[in-house]
């Protein structure tokens, strides 16, 4: 059945950018290898030629390739664009920024801490060294001083659960605690955080140091069941089914 034109109810149309549409085509090249890391990009003048877009788009698209760490430009004679990886740093930023700049609510947060910081305590356990250990004990001594007023409270516990997943030797689980946790604590009101009593501050404390002492002395099970009972995660420390529960 055909419809009148006063049936067609349209809404804007998005047209996307020519710039984004070449970025795009460009990125999934290098992802799949067709651009090898080290390899150079076709030059400027001859993307613009194949591509039909103009000079200004093209160098739109480059710049969007350089600020996600895909490409590096080098400049003289041998310039040109070069196929580069982002570095963990780099992704950290980003990932960082975009949960930040996104601002998911609390409670979404707070999931996915508890999802992901369990298990970082867990590969700490396995994994840290004596570094590590020297790192955990430090912020715990630096936490003991901030109760006394000598120190910022918050920023010892970011810095704890930070060195926790550092321990861990998972740089992806490292980014997302690192993103999630800032994001997390950013949209608490600080003076409320300051203001907890200090009942739970020395609380906050001793579970530090208990899950501490389970990395130090290599408990994994213990670690992950401590982190999740600190994160009031119930459900997963106490139904995970045939996971790390106990040693």
């Amino acid at each position: 059945m055909a419809h009148s034109a006063e049936s067609i109810r349209l809404g804007a149309v998005s047209v996307p950018r020519p710039a984004d549409v070449l970025a795009e085509t460009l990125r999934r090249q290098i992802l799949d290898g067709e651009f090898p890391v080290g390899s150079m990009l076709p030059a400027e003048r001859q993307l613009v030629e194949d591509s039909g877009l103009t000079r200004s788009s093209v160098r739109e698209a480059l710049a969007q390739l350089q600020r996600e760490g895909l490409i590096m430009v080098k400049t003289g004679r041998r310039g040109g664009s070069v196929v580069t990886r982002p570095t963990a740093t780099e992704v950290l930023r980003s990932v960082r920024l975009n949960i930040e700049g996104w601002a998911p609510d609390a409670e979404m947060l707070l999931e996915s801490r508890v999802a992901i910081e369990p298990w970082c305590a867990y590969f700490a356990a396995e994994r840290r060294t004596e570094e590590d250990l020297a790192d955990l004990r430090k912020i715990n001594e630096r936490t003991a001083r901030a109760l006394e007023g000598h120190g910022d409270f918050v920023e010892c516990k970011v810095a704890w659960h930070s060195a926790v997943s550092r321990a861990g030797r998972n740089e992806v689980l490292f980014t997302l605690v690192e993103a999630v946790s800032r994001a997390a604590y950013r949209q608490f009101d600080r003076t409320t955080l300051q203001g907890e009593d200090a009942d739970s501050r020395l609380r906050s404390l001793q579970v530090h140091e208990a899950v501490t002492d389970a990395i130090a002395r290599q408990k994994p099970r213990l670690a992950f069941k401590l982190m999740g009972n600190h994160l009031n995660a119930p459900s997963i420390v106490d139904e995970f089914p045939d996971g790390p529960v106990t040693d």
